[in-house]
């Protein structure tokens, strides 16, 4: 009995066919994305607040949300910064995402909450320090921020901020 020809036998298929499935961009204007979503996981090291400025800054350009640049950029800066503070040999995952009107930051480190209590209560004085300016910029933009255990599976810390698109008016 005769092996029917298969797409995938290089003896059988036909090798002068035009691909049928890669896929063909659409003629004309491209569609309006739907809105800011980046992210990038950098290592633990002083020199990633450089690195997530220009990301940032890049991230609020191409999607025209540069009045958000002074503030979102100086947010990740001191972000990416506590972060490192708090976990300096691990890797730190930063996000960007346009959710309605507002900006989501959000900074993820490997550092875990503390079991001891005392331990814990020291440990989240240490963090809130290191975010003194940041809590006052994004409070001054009229946002909101916060500190809470990591969603993902390694566990660690999120820390997150909420920027209006439109500041509060002074």
């Amino acid at each position: 009995m005769p092996i029917p020809p298969s797409p995938l036998n290089p003896f059988t298929a036909n090798l002068y066919a035009p691909p049928a499935s890669c896929p063909v961009a659409p003629e004309g204007d491209p569609a309006e994305p739907p809105g800011l979503s980046c992210s990038v996981t950098l290592p633990a090291s002083a020199r990633s607040a450089g690195i997530a400025r220009h990301v940032v800054r890049a991230a609020l350009r191409a999607y025209a949300l540069d009045p958000l640049e002074p503030t979102a950029v100086q947010a990740a800066s001191e972000l990416m910064g506590s972060a490192w503070r708090m976990d300096p040999h691990g890797e730190i995952y930063l996000s960007l995402r346009q959710r309605e009107d507002a900006l989501r930051l959000i900074v993820y480190d490997g550092h875990s909450a503390h079991a001891h209590p005392r331990l814990a209560a020291l440990c989240e004085a240490r963090r809130r320090a290191t975010l003194r300016v940041f809590a006052a910029l994004v409070r001054d933009h009229g946002g909101e921020w916060g500190v809470g255990p990591s969603r993902e599976p390694g566990g660690g810390t999120r820390t997150w901020a909420t920027l209006p698109l439109l500041a509060r008016a002074a």
